[in-house]
């Protein structure tokens, strides 16, 4: 699916008339709309959630300065594209995230690689316990 994808947008032109009604409002010059700002994730919920409603608290959530699109793959997979590299490395370093109590995994997009080799069953998230005792400590 990802090669599919790849594919696609490598083959994608504008004609003469389409071009001209291209405009990029944004001024910033290290905005990147490629790849490289996209993430790939996964809910882990038994049960069927909406979406939508994800979306929507998630970008509320995230406080970005651009846009974000999410796009539904196959396998309950969802592609993110965030517009700029600083949005997704900002978010991809604040996970976990949660929606519904339900575990939101992302990982970062990487060209050419099948769906199936992403590994959502793992990902990193501390921990914090609380009322040890003090005399277990010192061992």
């Amino acid at each position: 699916m990802a090669e599919d994808i790849n594919e696609l947008l490598e083959r994608l032109n504008f004609s003469e008339e389409e071009s001209k009604r291209v405009i990029s409002m944004n001024r910033d010059e290290a905005n990147t709309h490629g790849y490289e700002v996209w993430v790939v994730g996964k809910i882990m919920a038994k049960e069927k959630i909406n979406r939508e409603a994800m979306y929507r608290v998630l970008k509320l959530l995230w406080f970005i300065k651009e846009e974000v699109s999410f796009v539904n793959l196959n396998g309950g997979v969802i592609l993110v594209k965030f517009d700029n590299i600083k949005d997704r490395t900002r978010i991809l370093n604040l996970m976990p995230w949660l929606f519904d109590q339900c575990l939101f995994v992302m990982l970062p997009f990487i060209k050419g690689q099948e769906l199936d080799a992403y590994e959502f069953n793992i990902t990193p998230f501390w921990i914090r316990i609380y009322n040890i005792p003090l005399e277990h400590m010192d061992r």
